[in-house]
């Protein structure tokens, strides 16, 4: 008779997580059940309630799975792009936009951020934001800080804006929706974002509110 193997707590919790995602990608936050997650990771429900306390602490878990996992890729990127040579940094960038959401993990974030869900988004944008800085700065050393946090808030929401309704936009405004269209649309952010000085981004306004990260 075949010997019964059990996970390990890490390894039950990761089966979990993956149920869970599955689901959310599926079905969005809302239809996630608990009786749905054991049955797809093959566990009881309390094992469930166990690991993650309660459906909103399961929910919260994922949300802070994805947004680790898509801040270690950003960052990988971001740190390649800093020892890039002046003729790769493009390619180094535009990796780095390629990077942040992959298949429909995108999806699955937004919907969990509009649902309420709790994660670690300020520890990880503080991480991006400061890898980001270095490389401006590593263009020009007087890079100004705040303008770093706001083209970092322009690049996020266009990259959220993309998973919510970027084929409609794109659609209006004449983009095709082939591979090729979209590699071309983010080397020409990645060149915008390289090219653009402090002085090219000062606008009339002389100060602004105060930014806390």
């Amino acid at each position: 008779m075949a010997r019964k193997t059990h996970k390990s707590p890490e390894e039950a919790r990761e089966a979990i997580l993956d149920a869970a995602e599955a689901i959310i990608v599926d079905v969005g936050p809302a239809g996630l059940r608990i009786s749905a997650v054991a049955k797809k990771a093959g566990m009881a429900h309390p094992n469930i309630i166990h690991h993650f306390g309660s459906r909103d602490g399961l929910v919260n878990a994922v949300a802070d799975r994805i947004g680790h996992r898509a801040t270690a890729r950003i960052t990988t990127a971001i740190n390649e792009a800093l020892t890039a040579a002046p003729e790769d940094r493009v390619k180094a960038i535009t990796q780095v936009l390629d990077t942040s959401y992959q298949g429909d993990e995108g999806r699955a974030a937004v919907w969990m951020h509009m649902s309420g869900a709790k994660s670690s988004l300020k520890s990880n944008m503080q991480q991006i934001v400061e890898l980001a800085h270095r490389f401006r700065k590593s263009l020009r050393n007087d890079a100004n800080q705040e303008n770093t946090n706001r083209l970092v808030m322009l690049v996020t929401l266009a990259l959220v804006g993309e998973v919510v309704s970027g084929q409609g936009v794109k659609d209006a405004l004449g983009f095709g929706d082939s591979e090729e269209s979209r590699a071309h649309f983010r080397q020409w952010l990645a060149e915008l974002l390289i090219n653009l000085s402090d002085e090219q981004l000062a606008t009339s306004l002389n100060t602004s509110p105060e930014i806390k990260l």
